[in-house]
């Protein structure tokens, strides 16, 4: 091959590519629900947790350890609702709550390589106890209405 048609060669393939085939980093995606953890005897502060163990209902290898006072977690796209079983391993006996978070789900198209982008609008009620005694969770709210970004907090949890 000549030096010549080695260079046609690489400038067909560099203008070949179409700008829709690379997603680049910072494309809106599918955002994660904010979980706040909040002090149920002091409302307005913030009380972290310690090895916490959550594990998404219906989903496989979904089991993450996590301390902080925040987290963000997935919701399902799939479904028109999300179930997850909060576990604080560090109590004895072991406390464990399971709630299903309803929303709907709007799709976003974005381009052929990334996809579909989510928003998600929580229903009323937006969730739902499945343990309903022994748990560790006091009270639970809503802080948003709409699941469009990961730049603020949508559920606070309070313990």
């Amino acid at each position: 091959m000549t030096p010549r048609s080695l260079f046609f060669l690489i400038l067909l393939t560099l203008f070949s590519c179409e700008k829709d085939d690379i997603c680049l980093e910072g494309t809106p995606a599918t955002p994660r629900m904010i979980v706040l953890f909040k002090d149920y005897e002091n409302p307005q502060n913030k009380k972290g947790v310690t090895k916490l163990l959550i594990r998404g209902l219906g989903l496989a290898d979904s089991l993450t350890a996590f301390s902080g006072d925040s987290i963000a977690i997935p919701l399902r796209n799939n479904y028109e609702f999300t179930q997850y079983e909060f576990t604080l391993s560090t109590s004895s006996p072991t406390l464990s709550d399971s709630l299903q978070i309803n929303h709907r789900q709007f799709d976003t198209y974005i381009n052929r390589a990334c996809g579909y982008k989510s928003t998600f609008i929580f229903e009323n009620p937006f969730y739902y106890e499945l343990t309903q005694s022994g748990g560790w969770i006091k009270n639970i709210e809503k802080i948003s209405d709409t699941l469009s970004d990961e730049k603020k907090s949508h559920l606070a949890i309070y313990h």
